[in-house]
């Protein structure tokens, strides 16, 4: 007699892996951004697809077949943009 094995069981979610950033870091996901700048994900995602500075400020990393990815952001692409801000702000 043959039985067919089927595969019912979930997937466990992966926890993140933490994230190490410091002043030289050049990319990060969101949480570096977060410990970084202090900006939360729903913010640095607006962030990049509303302000013409940060368009090319993310990468994602997804496969071509896969349904989730990693999205890194550039670090001191979003400190210049954020100095720039404090600097139009002070003038």
């Amino acid at each position: 007699m043959s039985t067919s094995l089927t595969n019912n069981t979930k997937r466990k979610k992966r926890p993140s892996s933490p994230v190490k950033v410091s002043a030289v870091t050049e990319w990060t996901d969101y949480t570096g951004i977060l410990e970084l700048f202090g900006l939360r994900r729903p913010t640095t995602y607006h962030l990049v697809a509303t302000e013409p500075a940060l368009k090319d400020a993310s990468i994602s990393l997804k496969g071509e077949n896969e349904v989730r990815g990693k999205r890194l952001f550039h670090v001191p692409t979003f400190r210049k943009f954020l100095d720039s801000k404090r600097e139009a702000k002070g003038s």
